[in-house]
């Protein structure tokens, strides 16, 4: 199964790992989205080819509750097992429970203003968004 994530935090994946002078920024979005692949990890192996893009468009269009065009995140991967994450018939159940409230480094590049430093799956301050691809 392929899944997909698009998400109003930036997980931009710079490859910056060590703490060096002038790059605290890019330390800070490899982390969101080592936070990512660590929350993922924790039921199976992750397999990705492309690493996170940036989107700019409505948020709305994309299952978000604002109207407007937001700055976005879009990652998308399999795992080494089928229906890893399916529960009570939903594909989707684990991703959204095991998500849900994970802290996050925030003030990078996102346009979003969080009431607090974490991912949401559900509700008006959802901030990622889990869905099958036709892979």
């Amino acid at each position: 199964m392929e899944y997909r994530l698009v998400t109003l935090i930036d997980i931009t994946a710079t490859g910056q790992y060590r703490q060096e002078a002038g790059k605290e920024k890019a330390q800070n979005q490899q982390q969101n989205f080592d936070t990512i692949l660590q929350t993922l990890n924790l039921r199976g192996n992750t397999y990705f080819t492309v690493k996170p893009k940036r989107l700019e468009a409505n948020a709305k269009q994309h299952g978000f509750a604002m109207n407007k065009t937001m700055a976005m995140w879009q990652f998308e991967w399999h795992m080494e097992i089928d229906d890893i994450f399916t529960a009570n018939g939903d594909p989707l159940y684990w991703l959204k429970r095991d998500f849900n409230h994970i802290p996050i480094i925030p003030n990078l590049d996102e346009m979003i203003v969080l009431k607090r430093p974490m991912f949401v799956t559900e509700g008006a301050d959802t901030n990622i968004i889990f869905t099958l691809t036709d892979k």
